[in-house]
């Protein structure tokens, strides 16, 4: 009576405590302990470790629906091979996330199509499976939210959204040039993270030198360089796009094939 009791009991306080991972596993884990004669302590652990894990993936994957990644692609999909100019061994103390909590920066430098993107996306990965919070965004995009946001006269409650991930990933950095309010928008957004120590991600495919172009004038550009290169790590990528190299196989092969018939 007395055991019956007291399992219910349990069965309740795991639920009032919303431990409903722990409460599934309870018959399961107590079977265990019979059968392999499973101290209380341990048993208790084993509810415990199963309760964590599951917390765990549910923040997981909150994350990555939260994150606005465009695809998952591991770091362990690069192909280093092709592009020998990236330090797969830099890369490789960046997959520990020690960046995270240094409050560097990383910024990948190259022309279109040569994995800068993929190499982002592949630490942001790392990051949320760590359970991290990423947020994911497009230059483009950023100055489209920027534009909504200000015109309902939110722009600060947009600068609060992104100061909450731990990892800040802006994207395509270049293909927009940005006006006075945009590039204003775009260097407080740097400053607070840059005060927060809280990294950002940058993808581009204009070397330092050139971001005078995409913004008004060149001092906004020294302005906001200064705060991103301040803590940073910079990988510039050289060679060829994957996609072009994709396309040269592809039209190889049809010709080869052409061949054949003739």
């Amino acid at each position: 009576m007395q055991t019956a009791l007291s399992y219910e009991t349990v069965k309740s306080n795991l639920e009032k405590l919303e431990m409903t991972s722990a409460g599934s596993s309870l018959d399961n884990v107590l079977e265990v302990g019979r059968v392999e004669e499973l101290s209380a302590i341990e048993i208790i652990d084993r509810l415990l470790d199963i309760e964590l894990k599951a917390r765990h993936q549910r923040r997981v994957d909150i994350n990555y629906r939260f994150s606005g990644l465009p695809y998952k692609r591991s770091l362990e999909e690069f192909d280093f091979s092709s592009q020998p100019s990236v330090d797969e061994q830099l890369v490789s103390r960046l997959a520990t996330l020690s960046f995270i909590s240094e409050g560097t920066n990383v910024l990948l430098l190259g022309p279109p199509g040569v994995g800068k993107t993929h190499l982002a996306v592949g630490l942001a990965i790392k990051a949320i499976e760590a359970g991290n919070r990423v947020y994911f965004v497009t230059m483009s995009n950023l100055c489209r939210k920027y534009r909504s946001y200000s015109a309902r006269g939110h722009k600060d409650r947009l600068l609060t959204v992104f100061a909450r991930p731990e990892i800040l990933i802006i994207d395509e950095v270049g293909y927009t040039k940005l006006d006075q309010d945009e590039s204003v928008f775009f260097f407080d957004l740097i400053a607070m993270r840059y005060q927060k120590r809280k990294p950002i991600i940058i993808t581009s495919n204009k070397s330092w030198g050139s971001w005078g172009d995409i913004l008004p004038d060149r001092v906004m550009a020294s302005a906001i360089l200064d705060r991103l290169l301040h803590y940073s790590v910079t990988i510039n990528i050289q060679g060829q796009s994957y996609r072009l190299k994709e396309h040269r196989t592809i039209g190889q092969i049809i010709e080869q094939e052409n061949r054949k018939e003739d």
